[in-house]
């Protein structure tokens, strides 16, 4: 991200902190969070996505008036305490910004108070999203990030989906995501790092990887019998995951698969992964095999991750 982008995302940021309510902020990251996932949509085109994005704010007020907010500032760039040097880059990337779809998108196919900020958004695509959103929760308690999980749970379609076991589950004491520090460039390095991790501090960097494809994940520090350690919200269900933070020689075994397939069926969840940091048995991956949902990620496959930019959901 350059620091045209950069400086738009921080305007976000700030407008969103301005906020004088806490539920105006979570409305506010919630509807955040739906954009991030239709954007994030490869399937939909610019104008389908404009479309979607349209439907889901017409009746969100309080995102019209922080928009209108977020609007004024980066139509105002020329005022604001930035270098000279940035404030020459701004309108070149607002004017991108305004014909991200060719020259038939615009203010004037996508107007109303919203449009330009949304627009922007587009442009910026997912991960300028989650810039967003990883830039506010870093600057405040993780109790924001909390809430959104929370609002966003209850009220949608996955959730029901999931039987009330898993309910209480997805919803017990959930924690945001968060990278650890490995050493990417060695891999004899990074494989011993993995093993020596903390075992939950292993579940929230495992989870990290889902935010970074643009969706909302989180981690669940209270064990639950499903053997489910983190969650992914997905445009088409619900996510779960397994992490076994196992030594070299510790195989998961097919009893864990056999279990955790269940988890899947009987909550109709999108997907599930089980994440180790060894192997797995052959009659592990037998197992696996025999489910389309299920996805199995060894110590190799993990390293993948992280030399090759993150999963592929």
């Amino acid at each position: 991200m350059n620091k045209a982008e950069s400086w738009i995302v921080s305007v976000f940021v700030k407008t969103i902190e301005s906020v004088s309510t806490e539920q105006d902020r979570l409305d506010m990251l919630s509807w955040l969070v739906l954009v991030r996932e239709i954007i994030n949509n490869p399937k939909l085109s610019v104008m389908e996505r404009l479309k979607k994005i349209s439907e889901i704010s017409d009746a969100e007020e309080t995102t019209k008036i922080i928009f209108r907010s977020v609007e004024t500032s980066l139509k105002n760039y020329k005022n604001a305490d930035i270098p000279l040097t940035l404030k020459i880059a701004i309108p070149v990337t607002l004017g991108a910004a305004m014909v991200v779809g060719g020259s038939g998108v615009g203010l004037a196919a996508f107007g109303g108070a919203i449009g330009m900020p949304v627009l922007v958004l587009v442009f910026l695509g997912a991960a300028g999203i989650t810039a967003i959103f990883e830039s506010f929760f870093s600057s405040k308690a993780s109790q924001s990030y909390i809430g959104v999980v929370m609002a966003l749970i209850i009220k949608d379609e996955l959730y029901r989906r999931a039987n009330k076991q898993m309910q209480e589950d997805m919803t017990a004491e959930p924690l945001q995501p968060v990278k650890m520090n490995v050493p990417n460039d060695d891999i004899e390095k990074l494989k011993k790092s993995l093993w020596e991790m903390d075992v939950f501090a292993f579940e929230q960097h495992v989870m990290s990887f889902f935010q970074d494809q643009g969706h909302l994940a989180w981690v669940t520090k209270k064990t639950n019998d499903a053997g489910v350690d983190g969650f992914a919200k997905h445009e088409q269900g619900l996510i779960v995951v397994q992490c076994k933070r196992h030594s070299e020689n510790n195989l998961v075994g097919r009893p864990v698969i056999q279990q955790f397939k269940g988890v899947i069926e009987e909550n109709n969840a999108f997907r599930g992964y089980v994440v180790t940091t060894s192997k797995f048995t052959k009659d592990a991956i037998e197992s696996a095999k025999l489910n389309e949902k299920l996805i199995l990620v060894d110590m190799d496959q993990l390293v993948e991750w992280h030399v090759n930019a993150g999963l592929k959901i």
